[in-house]
């Protein structure tokens, strides 16, 4: 089916539009739920109420798919669903350095099979969206979209207009062997930094702001190699 994909062939597949990344491990079908929403697939053609025709929409994914996604589906996810709860509801409540802690351990746990040396942001930004499928219900979901003067990579518009609204800049530096603790940290720093500047320049938060939301969480994401930062680290 993946050889179908990357030969710019459809696959049928049912859509979930509930989806809730936990229940992977009970159903990998989820699997290309999640590609579809986070933009690895695009819809061909809509079959039935919940079944579609669906296609992967350009050269460029097709590249990703050949070199990263056909590992992740042949390996198991598995998240302790406590801990993704928990570290969720310390982001939606700008509890920034729990859920930095959070992260971090659900990252170790569940993200060490990838391959992330080929256009690796895509990789984040599609992980990263299947975590925050859990509190679906509760927020719009989006990614990718024009707001401001660019495009976001993640927003989270919650439908209660008193809860904080969310966006996320995903930002990728290299992993340097031997690196002293400081240049590390300067580098951290310094791609924190850029994240931030960008999406208060390009006001990224607009979006937000024309949904009524007052209280905005401007979260820049950055990982070296495999491990996520978030907040700056001045040791």
């Amino acid at each position: 089916m993946l050889y179908q994909l990357i030969n710019n062939e459809t696959i049928e597949k049912n859509i979930y539009e509930n989806f809730v990344f936990p229940n992977l491990n009970a159903n990998t079908e989820l699997l290309w739920t999640l590609l579809l929403f986070s933009g690895y697939l695009t819809i061909d053609k809509k079959l039935s109420i919940d079944k579609y025709s669906l296609k992967i929409p350009n050269y460029e994914i097709c590249y990703v798919f050949k070199n990263i996604i056909i590992d992740w589906l042949n390996l198991d996810v598995k998240i302790k669903q406590s801990l993704l709860i928990e570290t969720t509801n310390h982001l939606i409540n700008n509890r920034i350095n729990q859920f930095e802690l959070g992260f971090k351990e659900i990252m170790g746990d569940t993200f060490s099979y990838f391959d992330t040396a080929t256009n690796p942001e895509y990789v984040y930004q599609s992980y990263v969206l299947g975590l925050l499928a859990i509190i679906g219900d509760d927020y719009i979901i989006k990614s990718n979209r024009e707001s401001g003067d660019g495009r976001y990579d993640i927003m989270l518009i919650p439908h209660d207009k008193t809860k904080y609204g969310i966006v996320i800049e995903i930002k990728q530096i290299h992993k340097i062997d031997n690196e002293k603790e400081e240049d590390k940290n300067n580098r951290i720093n310094a791609k924190i930094t850029e994240a931030a500047n960008q999406i208060e320049n390009n006001k990224y938060y607009k979006e937000l702001i024309d949904n009524k939301i007052e209280k905005i969480i401007k979260l820049p994401i950055v990982f070296v190699g495999k491990e996520p930062y978030i907040l700056m680290n001045n040791e």
